[in-house]
């Protein structure tokens, strides 16, 4: 073989293999960079997935901190809640009854009715002892509530009891009080699942008082503030 035909052999055998060398350089470059795309990708999926639970652990611990700091309600062995903050009365009639009587004094006092008709509108069946029991806060077992008992027509005497604070255990919480007439007692309040209980027995009557509070209360209808 001449020298000249060995050279050209040579040249191509290497032109042959460069050409090869080639295509496997960019055959392995583009398998790293679908690999580095690849990982990128599970990446920011991952990135994703932890933006997702994060914002879900937020949510959570808002939704239990307004659990929390919730001012009126208390989970009942039922697992329910129950919101006690508002007026509450013995009875939806009860209520209706005290709407209608306010409105009859209210009419006394514009003037708008005499005395005599006062005391008529009065004597109906409507005119029973009024009592009413309103839960201004319930927060952390504390509970802050006032409560008024009127005596029927025509005196309309008026027992009352202001910013009673009481500490619950469990559903029950004790207290002491002194109503607007000067007379102490020791009083329990209940919360059932659906009413209130309030009983107030006096240990100390003021002289001259001419109306109290003591009583059992039962309170079964509520109104909103």
């Amino acid at each position: 073989m001449k020298k000249t035909n060995i050279i050209i052999f040579v040249v191509i055998i290497l032109v042959i293999v460069a050409i090869f060398g080639y295509a496997i350089w960019d055959a392995n470059k583009s398998i790293n960079e679908l690999g580095s795309t690849n990982t990128e990708i599970v990446q920011e999926e991952k990135n994703i997935t932890n933006d997702v639970n994060a914002n879900t652990t937020n949510v959570n611990e808002i939704a239990t901190n307004e659990t929390q700091i919730n001012p009126s309600t208390v989970d009942t062995n039922e697992g329910t809640t129950i919101d006690y903050v508002g007026c509450w009365y013995i009875s939806e009639e009860a209520y209706f009854n005290s709407e209608q009587i306010d409105e009859i004094m209210d009419r006394r006092d514009d003037n708008e009715i005499t005395n005599e008709e006062f005391e008529n509108q009065m004597k109906s069946e409507i005119n029973t002892n009024i009592v009413e029991l309103d839960v201004e806060r319930y927060f952390q077992n504390t509970m802050i509530f006032d409560f008024t008992v009127i005596s029927p027509a025509p005196t309309q005497r008026e027992g009352h009891l202001d910013n009673i604070e009481v500490t619950l255990e469990g559903n029950t919480g004790t207290f002491t009080y002194t109503d607007n007439w000067g007379t102490s007692g020791n009083g329990t309040i209940t919360l059932n699942e659906n009413s209130i209980t309030l009983r107030l027995e006096t240990t100390s009557a003021a002289q001259g008082a001419l109306w109290g509070v003591e009583g059992i209360y039962t309170f079964s209808y509520k109104i909103e503030d």
